[in-house]
Parts: structure tokens; sequence; C-alpha cells
């Protein structure tokens, strides 16, 4: 049973591959919840979307891969341009003509590209633990070679492609269980581990071999962020285990952006505190868009 049942769905294809979307509410402005990454679905977003539908109209959208969006193993169809074509579709058939966009890892990663490419359209950046490479990466993410065969499948070594095609859903428990070390947090993992089965670990090293982008190293992504001229809100989660806290730091500054750092949270504080996230995203949203 769904909190709030959408006023709207569909489908946009870009490239021959479809992603899902869903409007909710119908008041001003549009506000996109951006795809979040393949191992998860637009679900992520369940706390956030019945309290931002009293004030805003709201669209969510599943990522490919994922969710009702189409399964894909092509490497190419992965492309972070495919993602960006895929976001501006999903608000064209909509027909929203700006949007505030919020993203939680590489999904905030993509709000700030939309609003640097097309400052038009975009009229506030919500970037949730951002996902860009401003600095380097969490040494227990690239302790293990990610394509060898390994000795061991404890801790990080299972962020490896043969753990993947051996035991998915042992991935998805590990690594939720490391995304949130808040206590209490069994029901929050419970959902993700579950959202991760709507894909495959096939499908997710597809998404992990896509050609690289005009982003993909640190200096197009401080430039990207450099270039946004719309109001920015950076959250980051002092605990989180999947990007390092700095980077947000980092988005904040490169954008002149407020910067809110809750203490203890991990990578989804939307989903672990949603009345402090709902909360920071409806003030930034009024103040962003009067």
């Amino acid at each position: 049973m769904r909190a709030l049942a959408p006023t709207r769905a569909g489908h946009v294809s870009v490239g021959g591959v479809r992603t899902h979307f869903e409007v909710f509410g119908t008041g001003e402005p549009t506000v996109f919840l951006l795809m979040p990454d393949v191992i998860t679905q637009a679900r992520a977003w369940k706390a956030q979307v019945p309290f931002l539908a009293r004030s805003f109209r709201v669209v969510t959208a599943d990522p490919r891969g994922n969710g009702g969006s189409d399964r894909t193993t092509d490497p190419a169809d992965f492309a972070f341009e495919r993602m960006v074509e895929d976001a501006w579709a999903v608000l064209d058939e909509v027909g929203a003509t700006a949007a505030v966009l919020c993203g939680v890892c590489s999904g905030a990663g993509l709000a700030l590209v939309m609003a640097a490419e097309r400052p038009e359209r975009v009229r506030g950046v919500v970037a949730i633990n951002p996902g860009l490479p401003l600095t380097p990466p969490h040494p227990w993410k690239v302790a293990y070679d990610f394509d060898a065969v390994l000795g061991t499948d404890e801790g990080w070594a299972k962020l490896n492609r043969h753990y993947w095609l051996r035991d998915w859903p042992g991935f998805a428990r590990f690594f939720f269980g490391q995304l949130f070390p808040e206590p209490h947090s069994t029901k929050q993992v419970e959902d993700m581990v579950g959202w991760a089965q709507g894909t495959t670990a096939e499908v997710n090293l597809a998404d992990s071999e896509a050609p690289p982008s005009g982003y993909s190293g640190e200096a197009a992504a401080r430039a990207a962020c450099a270039a946004v001229r719309c109001p920015v809100l950076v959250i980051t989660g002092s605990e989180d285990r999947c990007q390092v806290p700095e980077r947000g730091r980092i988005v904040a500054d490169l954008t002149g952006g407020e910067h809110v750092e809750i203490d203890g949270a991990g990578h989804l504080p939307m989903a672990r505190d949603p009345v402090l996230v709902n909360l920071l995203l409806r003030d930034f949203i009024s103040r962003a868009t009067r």
C-alpha cells in the first residue's frame, strides 16, 4: 500500500530504452526527484513524495535497469549522457519547462550537470551526498580489484564482478548495511535490498562498464559545478560510507550553495531521517522559487 497514488504514470524512450515515470500532486513548482543508481528504484524517495506533493508537483522516475524501466545489458545504454537525456525526456513529457532537481549520489551529479548545461530549465538543485569525483574515493571501495577472482568475499571484497554474479542478493545486503550506519535501520535496509532485486548483476555490470563521459574527471566535475547559477542545497551525512563527505562540501563551495551536514547520518538520509530531509527540501524549494 502506497501512501499516495500517482496522478499520472508513463514511459519515455531514449535510444530504444524506456524510462518509467510517475507524477504526484498539482502544485508549483515541479520538483523532479531524479533517478537513483541502478541498484535501486524511484521508491527510494517514498518518504518524500507524499509530503512534498502537498505543496508541489512531484515527478519521480526509475533508473534504466530497474523498477518499471527497461533492463539492458549494453554498457553504451548506461552512458551518463543517456541518463541526462532520460531526465530531460521525462520533464518534456510532463510539460515542465523548468523544475527543481533533487538527486542522491550519481543523481546529485546528474542534477548539477543538468543545471550547468541548461540553466534556464533548472530553478534549484538539491544534491544529497553527491557522487562526483572531486576527491579520491573511500579507501575501502578500491581496496580490492573489481575484476579479479579473489580469495575472500569478506566485507568490501563483495564489491567484485565475480561475487555479484554469484550472489547479487548477498552484495545488496552487505552494501545497504554499509549505507545505513545509523542504529535501528532494519526497515530501510530491507526496502533497499528488496528494490535491488528488481535488477540483476548483469545489468549492474553493464552500468559499471559504461563508456566514460565528459564529466568523468575531477576537472570536468569542478567546471560543471562552477557553471551552476541556480540556488543549490547540499546535504551530506557525516558517516557516509559510499561517498566521501568532503565531496559535498566542495560542491557547496563551487556552486555557492548552502551545505547541511547531518551528524551521524549515512548515505541515504532521505530514507533514514525523512522528517529533517523533507523540511530541508520544502524550505529550500520555497526559497529558491519564490
